[in-house]
């Protein structure tokens, strides 16, 4: 099956499709060349349907959410990609919540705060959705998604919808089982626990230190064992390094920026400059926090 013939089989059941996408308008850091597909399912069974057409048609696809934490190449992305936009939806308990995978976590927060409780509020000024970060096991120093997931619902093998317990999740430091199988996230219910943080603290230290409101796609490296990636990016005199339109932020040197027209081939080569600015003079190696998308 082509992509053309999955496209009109989407349409046919009224599945919103789009060839020739640029994805520059779907990501945090406004770059990237053209997907081949694009749709936007607005249900868990419509998504289940596209990911259904894509397998059977031997289509590649990608799971697309807020858009950042991603770096797609100058020449976009073959075959289908699907944004989890319209895939919403928050069911609230004085105990915890479950919530669809598009779902951004600021409402994830403000969800969680009107049932009086405020443990999720560490998850304050993260820029994605409820999929990518549990996918991610996205979060701050000594808190992280993986401390509040109870379970989640992914696609499994046979396009069915499966519920994983965190044991089946392989939680580790910014990945997890979810992300190295490539499960699409249909949603995760979280728990509430005694642990408090201030969503408005969190925010006001994160505008002070990271370079919000700038085209970024967040960290770029994750921090190596003992390690600050930023600071070792700092100390080796990189912040403010620009290639381009592309530039080391000046505010935290862990997160790249596009100052405006930056082409991804300009970033993908800024973070090769200082992953081996930073080998060469620690001799430590700085391993992706963002998934640069290929192909």
């Amino acid at each position: 099956m082509t992509l053309a013939a999955v496209a009109r089989d989407l349409r046919a059941a009224g599945i919103e499709f789009r060839f020739d996408e640029p994805l520059a308008a779907h990501t945090t850091f406004r770059v990237g060349g053209s997907a081949d597909g694009y749709c936007e399912p607005g249900s868990v069974s419509a998504l289940i349907d596209v990911v259904r057409l894509c397998q059977r048609g031997a289509v590649p696809f990608f799971v697309l959410g807020a858009g950042s934490n991603v770096l797609f190449s100058d020449e976009g992305r073959r075959g289908m990609v699907i944004s989890m936009r319209a895939i919403r939806g928050i069911t609230a308990s004085s105990t915890g919540l479950d919530a669809a995978a598009g779902e951004p976590l600021p409402n994830v927060i403000a969800a969680a705060e009107e049932q009086g409780s405020r443990s999720l509020g560490f998850l304050a000024g993260i820029p994605g959705t409820v999929g990518g970060s549990a996918a991610t096991n996205a979060g701050i120093p000594g808190r992280a998604m993986a401390d509040v997931i109870e379970s989640v619902t992914v696609i499994g093998d046979a396009d069915q919808a499966v519920q994983l317990a965190p044991s089946e999740c392989g939680f580790g430091y910014r990945t997890s089982r979810i992300r190295d199988r490539r499960f699409v996230v249909l949603s995760a219910k979280l728990r509430f626990d005694e642990q408090v943080y201030d969503p408005a603290a969190l925010l006001t230290r994160r505008r002070a230190t990271q370079p919000i409101g700038q085209a970024s796609a967040g960290c770029i490296f994750r921090n190596p064992p003992g390690e600050s990636a930023g600071a070792l990016i700092d100390r080796a005199e990189l912040k403010g390094f620009t290639l381009g339109q592309a530039q080391v932020s000046e505010k935290h040197a862990n997160f790249i920026v596009n100052l405006g027209g930056a082409s991804s081939a300009e970033i993908c080569k800024l973070i090769d400059i200082v992953r081996q600015k930073v080998y060469n003079t620690y001799q430590v190696s700085l391993d992706l926090e963002v998934e640069v998308v290929t192909g």
